[in-house]
């Protein structure tokens, strides 16, 4: 079986991008222990996504105990964890801003432009160039 394959194998088609990403991820795929409590943590925490989005730690350890405090963080703070959850809130208050703005709210105008500011991709490139030392040659 390939690799691709496996994958595939492993996805729940019903399941949530967050956990397929976790399911995928390298990282986890070296500590399978980690990787399944992960995987349960975001299971629960997709029960009711839309208010456990903007809980804490704290708050998710009060609502599911079964995790402690400080998993719950690592969870929270696990870079495709907080890249689900960074786009979600991205889209709440730029559709926010966009209601405001629709609304005559002046404030509104300041939320956008910051959010369309950071939704801007950069696709510059960097090139360094390593010149060798200047030489004398008489």
């Amino acid at each position: 079986m390939t690799r691709r394959s496996k994958v595939l194998e492993e996805t729940n088609p019903e399941e949530s991008k967050l956990i397929k990403d976790l399911r995928n991820d390298e990282k986890l795929r070296e500590d399978p222990d980690l990787r399944m409590a992960m995987i349960s943590q975001a299971t629960m925490f997709m029960d009711d996504f839309a208010n456990n989005m903007y809980l804490t730690s704290i708050e998710m350890h009060s609502k599911v105990p079964y995790f402690s405090i400080d998993a719950w963080r690592d969870f929270l703070n696990y870079p495709i964890v907080r890249k689900y959850i960074k786009a979600f809130k991205d889209e709440k208050i730029n559709m926010a801003a966009e209601q405001g703005l629709a609304e005559g709210d002046k404030g509104a105008l300041g939320i956008k432009k910051a959010m369309d500011s950071t939704m801007t991709i950069n696709n510059s490139n960097i090139v360094l160039i390593r010149l060798p030392e200047k030489r004398d040659f008489d």
